[in-house]
């Protein structure tokens, strides 16, 4: 208790030399309800009691010229001692008195980060934004500190925002930083939120548009490649097949020559590794077979096959493999029609929209080739 006592005696004799620095103490009566407590705040030296006389005073007294004064003491001592809704209280008092005080703001909004609390961390970073903003445009002694806030309160919008759950809410926090101030330093990392966010929530226009802008400015991000390649795959037409082909061939050579990324565990980053170049490895192959190019095909879909776990992906690898091979047999003798006609067997025997097809070629490849 005496240890608590001395750390809010100091405390509250650091904050009345601050706020005498700021603002001159009080001209009081003593002889009126009002002037008397004004007298108790400034002569009390027990700091619990003037901690008491000081809270007594707002309550009773909100709109007193001297409240101001008692404000400036109260809110510094309240974040102190981790009172922060109290903090943030005192400080929207302080800021109704004085619109323009930078102090206040920083302290509720320091208050509302203390509370982890996304939401209020948004409001007040917003607020205090437009606060030191308007600061700052005016010049002067205080347009340094104000520079500093804005760079404080948009740090402040963009960890709200990333700490926020629901994707829509993130998605209006980062358009709010953003028009705020379209060229900061966290504007630059948008393009990245704002891909995660519509991959999930789409429209898928909008995802495409966020990828393609996330690899203007980092052409490895993995995340970004697969999904651009995912979506060409699912398109019809050769310029989309040449999209799918340029764009494995990509995550195929980040995947296997990045490093691993300091935010993500190995365990992790071999399962995410493993995961992607099999699906890379997948619908690359699928897109050269599609387009001709069987020698790159059967090299793809091989490397493709163990990974994958789904019957009716395992059963397409097989029959452009099947397929691959049977265009290769020409070149490659009797080595390649076997091939083509094991990876035909395989896929038959897989119920799938390939598996009536398969059945027809592997008689076809017995009779050509004289197999059995």
């Amino acid at each position: 208790m005496r240890k608590l006592a001395y750390s809010l005696s100091l405390l509250l004799t650091l904050t009345a030399a601050c706020a005498e620095a700021q603002r001159a103490r009080p001209v009081f009566d003593p002889e009126t309800k009002d002037g008397l407590l004004i007298q108790h705040i400034q002569q009390e030296s027990d700091p619990t009691e003037r901690l008491r006389f000081m809270e007594q005073f707002v309550v009773q007294y909100p709109s007193h010229p001297a409240a101001a004064w008692v404000y400036d003491q109260l809110q510094p001592i309240y974040y102190s001692l981790k009172e922060w809704d109290q903090a943030i209280h005192i400080g929207t008092l302080r800021l109704a008195i004085e619109p323009e005080n930078l102090e206040a703001g920083k302290i509720a909004l320091r208050s509302a980060e203390a509370k982890q609390d996304p939401d209020l961390i948004a409001k007040w970073a917003d607020r205090v934004w437009r606060v030191a903003t308007g600061v700052a445009a005016k010049g002067g002694a205080a347009a340094a500190d104000a520079h500093e806030t804005v760079g404080y309160a948009e740090f402040c919008m963009f960890s709200a925002a990333e700490h926020t759950a629901d994707l829509r809410t993130r998605a209006e926090l980062l358009q709010s930083l953003e028009t705020r101030d379209p060229e900061g330093p966290y504007t630059r990392k948008l393009p990245v939120e704002y891909f995660e966010i519509y991959r999930q929530l789409g429209p898928e226009t909008k995802a495409v548009e966020m990828a393609e802008k996330v690899l203007q400015t980092d052409d490895s991000n993995i995340d970004a490649i697969m999904f651009l390649a995912q979506i060409h795959f699912h398109k019809d037409g050769p310029k989309e097949r040449e999209k799918v082909i340029a764009l494995t061939a990509k995550a195929i050579n980040v995947l296997e020559n990045k490093p691993r990324p300091e935010s993500e565990s190995e365990g992790d980053w071999e399962k995410k590794k493993a995961q992607a170049l099999g699906t890379a490895y997948y619908i690359g192959g699928v897109s050269s077979s599609q387009s001709g190019n069987f020698k790159g095909a059967d090299t793809m879909l091989r490397a493709a096959l163990p990974s994958l776990k789904d019957p009716a992906m395992e059963a397409a690898a097989l029959y452009h493999l099947g397929l691959a091979n049977y265009r290769l047999a020409d070149k490659g003798g009797p080595a390649r029609s076997m091939e083509a006609l094991k990876f035909m067997r395989r896929c038959a025997a897989i119920r799938s929209p390939y598996q009536e097809q398969a059945a027809r070629n592997v008689e076809s490849i017995k009779s050509e080739y004289n197999l059995k």
